[in-house]
């Protein structure tokens, strides 16, 4: 075979390599954890929306780590959204991106916590539409583009029960730095959508770096009138986050600025990390 041809074929051997990694298996983890992207998490993709406040939006800018630039078009996504969303990513973790995950309508409600009801069904599609709708558009610095919707698509069959989920290959490598959540503790919070962002911001961090009261209300994506209401609400679920054991104090410094100082208590893991670094 002449080199050219040699050549031509290894490059079309690695171009499909390649393609093979680029889907692969999501990242696994353990029953009892959900394992959430950081850029996520850490961003205001699925805000702290008041209930009847969710809005169709356009190009809408969300708040994230700084360097990145992120708009939303579709639905503004809650905290409820992303329970379903968390749910349906630890489903799939077993399948690779992109391929159908088939699942019983009613064990997907029961493992969100809901009983198998007309209610709970309506609620449930309407869940999953709002997430297969809504695309995310992104700027690095480097590349700009569409990366497209949290759920690629869905279906379901109201005779056998069953519902049909594609996740979106295009959103895998979020799954390259990821927080493993602790699900129980995540349930236990309710439906208190601040706490439970919160909660999944904090545990994304070994150590909290300090932010700014208004920059921390972006990055939830707390849909607060004033900025009063926003940090009454916020020492109300640190109180809480101290008084389980999450927490061992906090500080919020003065007006719209100040600096929102948070001591948590690191995972065994994350311990381990920070007693690395130093």
């Amino acid at each position: 075979m002449p080199d050219s041809d040699r050549e031509r074929r290894i490059i079309a051997i690695r171009r499909h390599q390649a393609r093979e990694l680029q889907l692969k298996l999501f990242p696994d983890w353990p029953d009892d954890r959900r394992g959430a992207p950081n850029d996520v998490i850490r961003s205001a993709i699925f805000g702290v929306v008041k209930s009847g406040k969710r809005k169709r939006v356009v190009d809408m800018p969300i708040a994230g780590p700084t360097g990145s630039a992120i708009t939303l078009t579709g639905w503004r996504l809650d905290q409820h959204d992303a329970d379903v969303w968390l749910e349906i990513m630890h489903l799939a973790r077993v399948v690779k991106p992109g391929e159908d995950l088939r699942s019983k309508l009613h064990t997907l409600l029961r493992r969100l916590g809901k009983t198998d009801g007309g209610a709970n069904r309506a609620w449930l599609h309407a869940r999953l539409k709002a997430l297969s709708e809504t695309t995310i558009a992104y700027d690095d610095g480097r590349y700009s583009g569409v990366a497209g919707a949290m759920l690629s698509h869905f279906r379901l069959d109201r005779e056998t029960g069953e519902v049909v989920i594609a996740t979106n290959p295009q959103l895998r490598a979020l799954w390259d730095e990821i927080t493993h959540l602790n699900i129980d503790d995540r349930r236990s919070l309710g439906s208190n959508q601040l706490a439970k962002a919160l909660h999944a911001t904090l545990s994304s961090h070994a150590a909290w770096v300090p932010m700014r009261l208004d920059t921390l209300m972006q990055r939830v994506g707390a849909g607060y009138g004033r900025m009063r209401d926003f940090r009454a609400a916020l020492g109300a679920v640190l109180d809480d986050f101290v008084g389980r054991g999450w927490v061992r104090k906090y500080r919020i410094g003065r007006g719209d600025s100040g600096l929102v100082m948070i001591d948590k208590v690191p995972t065994p893991t994350q311990a381990r990390a920070l007693a690395a670094r130093r």
